[in-house]
């Protein structure tokens, strides 16, 4: 009797670690200033969610491009499949950083937003003296 070889079974690559796949209640990026403020509560779960993700999808990925690159047939498609894991990896990992910049810009605005204004005010009082 033959045995029939093991199904070959592939799992879906993970969502990109993004603050919009990890939370829907993540504050505007330019929130008008009758807008109420961002809760830091709220872009702290945002940034653990982007880094849990981001995280959890580069190992993922990293585990299935070794198994391919074990079952590969030859060192020229070994390399082309690791070319790929790394493009992929530093194109996801630069985007992520970007919005979490973008996402720590927006709360340092927010938080510093109520004493931009009283300090403009001062700083025009002090100069007209």
């Amino acid at each position: 009797m033959a045995e029939a070889a093991p199904k070959k079974t592939t799992k879906p690559r993970a969502k990109k670690a993004t603050a919009k796949a990890t939370t829907a209640k993540a504050a505007p990026k330019s929130a008008p200033k009758s807008a109420p403020k961002a809760d830091p509560k709220n872009a702290i779960e945002t940034v653990s969610g982007i880094v849990t993700t981001l995280a959890r999808t580069n190992f993922e990925e990293g585990v299935e491009t070794a198994r391919a690159v074990l079952q590969s047939g030859s060192v020229k498609s070994a390399v082309e499949l690791q070319s790929e894991y790394v493009r992929s990896t530093l194109k996801r990992n630069i985007d992520a950083a970007r919005e979490l910049n973008e996402l720590t810009v927006s709360s340092m605005r927010d938080a510093v937003g109520p004493y931009t204004a009283k300090f403009t005010e001062a700083f025009e009082k002090l100069r007209a003296a």
